[in-house]
């Protein structure tokens, strides 16, 4: 039995890198995926979890935020996400929207999106991988995440200094 992964991020991060951005159009039963999640060294419960995760992101429709962030609006991060984004993730987060990589509606995915991983302390790495996979769900946004995508896999440094 390999090591305990202890964390929904690490699954889905898995998953994206095994199955749903193999390039090949796999299409595989719940049930058999948790099997291999199992083996790889995932428990039940993060593996439930990150499925639950990932079905709540499907289910966002991708304007219903737009009807309450203007474009060029100002994020003021509440309590809660300023305990959890460090300010690392936070400055990549404005550079994707300052970029063009995002747009409001999709930076708002990202916060709920990550915000939702329920890890304590949430980092760059953190928003490459969710900005990744909510531009991949997202039908229209192929060119985004193609930028996106060589932000992930490119190893280009992000540095705010």
């Amino acid at each position: 039995m390999s090591e305990m992964k202890e964390t929904i991020f690490e699954v889905l991060v898995y998953l994206f890198e095994h199955y749903i951005d193999s390039g090949e159009e796999k299409v595989l039963e719940q049930e058999k995926l948790k099997g291999e999640l199992l083996e790889a060294g995932f428990t039940d419960n993060y593996i439930d979890r990150a499925f639950d995760w990932m079905e709540e992101l499907t289910r966002q429709p991708s304007t219903a935020v737009e009807n309450y962030v203007g474009q060029g609006s100002i994020r003021i991060y509440s309590p809660e996400e300023r305990l959890r984004f460090d300010v690392d993730a936070q400055g990549f987060l404005l550079f994707l929207e300052q970029a063009g990589i995002v747009d409001s509606t999709r930076r708002e995915l990202i916060i709920d999106r990550v915000m939702a991983l329920g890890d304590p302390v949430l980092s760059v790495e953190h928003i490459k991988w969710v900005a990744l996979m909510v531009l991949f769900s997202q039908s229209g946004m192929e060119g985004h995440y193609s930028q996106m995508e060589e932000l992930v896999y490119g190893d280009i440094p992000f540095d705010l200094h």
